[in-house]
């Protein structure tokens, strides 16, 4: 450090007892003092000359011997001389960024592994069987998203297991019925119980149609298990549904006339769809059979279709039977829900049926649904897609009609005309 008087003279500030200690002092830089003096009032002018670094700060109300005041430093021992006095503050703004650091992490860490951790347990406990499990989910973070994925999976698999359990028990029940039928006749003949030729053939009969329920049972079973898997061979082509339809509606007009009941078909023509007509023929058997088991005597069951004016058709299978409430419609195709709904106050088949229609139906992008009538009867709809070449002109139905919905509140032919 220097003092300066008014003409700009530098003069060491330091006593000479201190400055005798001072191996070297920096020399005053090579420019103009005086002038940086005068710069103005009050001003500090600062700058660098020759590898020293300076800074004149002006005096006011001074003599002439001490107008301003010099600092002066080697530029290049700078960062050393500030590095002493500022090292201790640095090593501990250090430490204690190092400590706080290592507290936050610590707190980030527990509030991170202690829902990993639930998750963990839960994930055992559900591995173990116990499909009850769920884990608590606070905030709305990633974790909380993991835990709430987690919920609804376990939600999931304890429906499915006790979707499962009704219906290998509605299976348990469809078939026992036919093998204690068949155990009571065969008894009875083996006992020698039945002795009239009339009896022994009706008993045969009945043994006769209760193994060929179990067989289409089995046979269902073991559809809904290729279903599952993947297993199910369906090879969409451009066909004419109509044909279909009639094969259909000649082979359960036989069979559902010793019940009585009629198939009454409806068709305008060709009917030209892209589908695998053998999977259409297996979806209108599980259909036609379902309609005439559930339809009255003396009461028709109409198999109908119209052409779309988008290409493709809308086909219809149309029962007179009781009819299914509104609630239960959206789950008729779900395995023994109807089943397990309605064994007690109707005739009903295995369960199974309608779940290999809904899965043959999705394989072949064939839309279904079902309807009920306002007096009793359903209608189950069937939209197929368009075939992907165009029929021959003249051969399309030159205008659609709108598929009835059934009615059974009324005597006589129900009004099925289209609108």
């Amino acid at each position: 450090m220097y003092l300066l008087n008014r003409a700009g003279t530098p003069t060491l500030a330091c006593p000479g007892r201190i400055l005798a200690r001072v191996s070297s002092a920096a020399p005053p830089p090579e420019v103009d003092l005086r002038g940086a003096l005068n710069a103005g009032s009050g001003q500090i002018t600062s700058g660098t000359k020759g590898g020293l670094v300076y800074a004149v700060a002006p005096l006011s109300g001074s003599g002439a011997n001490r107008a301003g005041v010099l600092l002066v430093h080697p530029a290049r021992g700078l960062a050393r001389s500030l590095l002493g006095p500022l090292a201790w503050r640095l090593l501990f703004a250090t430490a204690l960024a190092v400590v706080i650091a290592a507290l936050v992490a610590a707190a980030l860490a527990g509030r991170l592994t202690a829902p990993l951790g639930r998750l963990v347990g839960a994930a055992r406990d559900l591995g173990d069987g116990d499909l009850s499990t769920r884990v608590a989910v606070e905030g709305d973070d990633e974790v909380a998203e993991v835990g709430a994925a987690f919920n609804e999976m376990a939600a999931a698999l304890e429906q499915s297991q006790a979707e499962q359990r009704a219906f290998l028990a509605s299976v348990g029940h469809e078939l026992k019925t036919p093998l204690t039928a068949v155990q009571g006749y065969t008894e009875a003949l083996l006992d020698g119980t039945v002795e009239d030729p009339a009896a022994r053939r009706r008993s045969l009969e009945r043994i006769h149609a209760e193994t060929l329920r179990l067989a289409r049972l089995v046979q269902d079973l073991l559809d809904l298990a290729r279903l599952g898997r993947g297993q199910f061979a369906v090879s969409p082509v451009d066909a004419d549904a109509a044909t279909v339809l009639r094969e259909a509606a000649a082979t359960w007009s036989e069979r559902a006339a010793a019940r009585g009941v009629t198939v009454e078909l409806r068709l305008p023509g060709q009917l030209p769809a892209h589908v695998d007509p053998g999977r259409l023929r297996q979806v209108l058997d599980n259909l036609l059979d379902n309609a005439t088991r559930s339809s009255p005597a003396g009461r028709p069951v109409l198999l109908a279709a119209v052409q779309l004016p988008a290409g493709g058709a809308e086909v219809a299978v149309v029962d007179q039977g009781p009819g299914i409430a509104a609630e239960d419609l959206a789950h008729v195709f779900d395995r023994g829900y109807l089943w397990s709904r309605y064994r007690g106050t109707r005739a009903v088949g295995s369960g199974l049926g309608l779940a290999i229609v809904k899965a043959l139906c999705d394989a072949m992008q064939v839309t279904i649904w079902a309807e009920s009538g306002g007096g009793g009867g359903t209608a189950f709809r069937l939209t197929l897609p368009p075939a992907h070449t165009i029929p021959p002109p003249g051969r399309r139905p030159s205008q659609t009609q709108e598929l009835p919905i059934p009615s059974s509140s009324a005597s006589g032919p129900p009004p099925w005309e289209p609108a």
